[in-house]
């Protein structure tokens, strides 16, 4: 199976500029705190990578807007507070168009108030494709950009095997850039991020051989063309790469009329026989991920697991599971954005299946389900 957006992410990471990827590295070196932020699948993109560098480096603290501790209701209220608490706080977007409203806004509170304070305790770094987008002219002033390309802009597109579902070019592409410069990070030698990348891309074509094109994934596939609900969940980074295949899924699934939930979710309702379970762990072992997968069956669902483990308690309990052994060996864990490059190929084969069925799903219309106020 040819999956030749992965190709183009791939292409799109290792053009990155070097120095770029160096400043990064040096950048998250010498911070103190470290404030991730994005919007959908970008903000999941950046959080998996930083939850994994806050694991490792218990000395830094990484800490969004959106968290219970932020010491304010904006950035600019809470900008104050973080520069008499840490010496070098660096604010990190994640923005492919690097117009995305949330994460803009947030860097124009902070530049505001580096403007009116003076401050010298701030950075600010914008991953974007867009050079000249609002994000990356704050980031430029304060900071610099990562400029790492997307999707070409061009007609809507036909064939998802080769440009992806929206933004999953440039998402995806970010995730495994900064995976990269974490576990360098956690080597302490920024001369091997490229090699790394390469390295993962190695391992991410592997996987897709291996279990894109098993029966266990043949399966979930045909599985999501009947009339079923979907239940997604993993706690910790295993939440993040279960709100990113929430995201994309559900533009698949509502368009035919079925519904995507995220385990734990406030309008998550009760499965009904029949319906798919799709959870994720890197143990196998969390109490509660487990618990779903025995309630899910319980209910004559079908459970599908991403599991670290294949002798875990949720292999054991799942219909299907298909195993990631990354070798993490104590430094980030790299399973977390493996299971995401798995997933994503779910919601473009299900469209090639519903396509081959006389039901055409055209990019517009799964735009029409995506949200605009994530």
């Amino acid at each position: 199976m040819s999956l030749k957006y992965i190709d183009r992410i791939r292409h799109n990471v290792l053009m990155v500029k070097s120095s770029s990827l160096k400043q990064l590295y040096d950048a998250l070196n010498d911070a103190d705190c470290i404030i991730p932020y994005g919007s959908g699948r970008s903000y999941c993109s950046i959080k998996i990578p930083m939850s994994q560098f806050a694991k490792i480096f218990t000395d830094k603290t990484v800490i969004t807007p959106e968290d219970p501790g932020f010491p304010g209701n904006n950035m600019y209220e809470a900008a104050s507070k973080l520069e008499r608490r840490y010496n070098r706080i660096l604010l990190l977007l994640n923005s492919g168009s690097g117009e995305s409203p949330e994460p803009l806004a947030v860097a124009e509170d902070l530049a505001r108030y580096i403007e009116e304070s003076g401050s010298d305790k701030f950075t600010i770094i914008g991953i974007t494709s867009d050079p000249n987008s609002s994000i990356a002219d704050i980031a430029e002033e304060y900071g610099f950009i990562i400029e790492l390309k997307g999707r070409a802009k061009e007609i809507e597109p036909i064939d998802y095997m080769t440009t992806g579902i929206m933004g999953d070019t440039f998402e995806l592409g970010s995730l495994l850039l900064t995976q990269g410069v974490v576990k360098s990070l956690y080597l302490g030698d920024k001369s091997q991020i490229k090699s790394i990348h390469r390295q993962y891309f190695e391992n991410i074509n592997r996987l897709l051989d291996t279990h894109v094109k098993s029966k266990a994934y043949d399966e979930l596939v045909n599985l999501l063309m009947r009339r079923t609900n979907v239940f997604v969940g993993g706690r910790g980074s295993a939440d993040e790469v279960a709100e990113m295949t929430v995201i994309r899924l559900s533009h698949v699934k509502y368009a035919i009329g079925d519904h995507v939930y995220q385990a734990r979710g406030a309008n998550t309702p009760r499965p009904r026989p029949g319906d798919v379970g799709i959870l994720i762990s890197y143990s196998g072992e969390t109490p509660s991920v487990v618990r779903w997968a025995k309630t899910l069956r319980n209910e004559d669902c079908i459970v599908y697991s991403i599991v670290g483990d294949p002798s875990s308690k949720l292999a054991e309990c799942s219909d299907y599971y298909i195993p990631i052994e990354a070798e993490d060996r104590g430094g980030p864990r790299d399973f977390y954005m493996y299971a995401s490059y798995i997933l994503s190929p779910l919601p473009i084969i299900l469209i090639g299946k519903l396509s081959s069925s006389g039901l055409k799903l055209p990019e517009r219309l799964l735009r029409y389900y995506h949200s605009t106020v994530e």
